[in-house]
């Protein structure tokens, strides 16, 4: 078996982060790490890095930055640490550790990744995947007041972002396949009003006319000509009012690296003991101080 490989793409600025990924990577025991901090071309950078051998991939970076890499990255492991998340997310040195270990295989990936659900939207012209949401704006200028739909992949009660909006009436969590689709309009005119952290510091009350499961591998047609469409969050299209597009829920998209799973598989088999006694590893255990021995 040759040296194993791994891949980071990342925003210039987080040079330190940079360092602590690549020397974690090191004592995990990566031969090679290819970085690349460059703005643009992150779809062909990613794919070369996955045609050189790159076995894990490290995105760190704003959520276009982390689509990029997602629709890039095929079968190839993706840990992603998006730049001004409010999840909680592995600090980086812990992220390195865990990324290496997962690309010299000292731990099985079918125990530490999951493959995460996708939201693709289609027009004539242009196909585009969000990892989150997709929101539909009735106006060329988009903005939350304005949104009339909204699609996805998951939402939990204690979300922020769009997806705190089912959170707040439907919950989906990320372990299921199946997504949420909201229909929204004026707070005047609809039965339901939810109060939405939809940024961080901004709370707004959200007007809900009702929502239902969204299945994966169901298109679903968008009502969004002379409006504008959203990928998480984001602003990213203004559709003609005869431009037809519609939204899919796929269940293929990138596998995603675990990282409190990868360390709990890690200490399960001593990985990271510097040295441990011969024989099996014991079960964990505590012991009553004072110690013995």
């Amino acid at each position: 078996m040759g040296e194993a490989v791994a891949g980071i793409v990342a925003n210039p600025a987080s040079e330190r982060d940079i360092q602590s990924l690549r020397s974690a990577l090191r004592v995990a025991g990566v031969g090679r790490v290819m970085v690349w901090t460059e703005a643009g071309k992150i779809i062909g950078t990613v794919r070369r890095m996955v045609d050189a051998g790159a076995s894990v991939l490290i995105c760190l970076g704003d959520d276009g930055l982390m689509r990029a890499a997602a629709a890039a990255c095929g079968d190839v492991p993706l840990l992603m640490m998006p730049t001004g998340s409010t999840d909680v997310l592995p600090e980086p040195t812990v992220a390195g550790l865990a990324a290496g270990l997962l690309a010299t295989h000292q731990v099985d990936a079918d125990l530490v990744t999951n493959r995460a659900t996708i939201l693709e939207v289609v027009t004539k012209a242009r196909r585009e995947i969000a990892l989150t949401d997709v929101s539909v704006s009735s106006e060329s200028q988009w903005g939350p007041a304005s949104l009339t739909e909204l699609y996805c992949t998951f939402a939990v009660p204690d979300g922020i972002g769009l997806s705190s909006i089912p959170g707040r009436l439907c919950p989906s969590p990320k372990s299921t396949v199946d997504g949420v689709a909201v229909s929204l309009g004026p707070v005047d005119e609809t039965p339901y009003v939810v109060q939405a952290p939809i940024a961080p510091g901004e709370v707004r009350s959200v007007g809900v006319r009702g929502w239902s499961v969204l299945h994966p591998g169901v298109r679903v047609d968008l009502r969004a000509g002379g409006g504008s469409i959203a990928l998480d969050g984001q602003p990213h299209f203004v559709l003609r009012p005869e431009e037809s597009a519609f939204v899919e829920l796929k269940p293929d998209g990138p596998w995603c690296v675990d990282v409190r799973a990868v360390m709990a598989e890690a200490t399960r088999t001593g990985l990271l003991l510097g040295r441990r006694p011969k024989g099996a590893f014991p079960a964990s255990r505590l012991a009553d101080a004072p110690f013995s021995g």
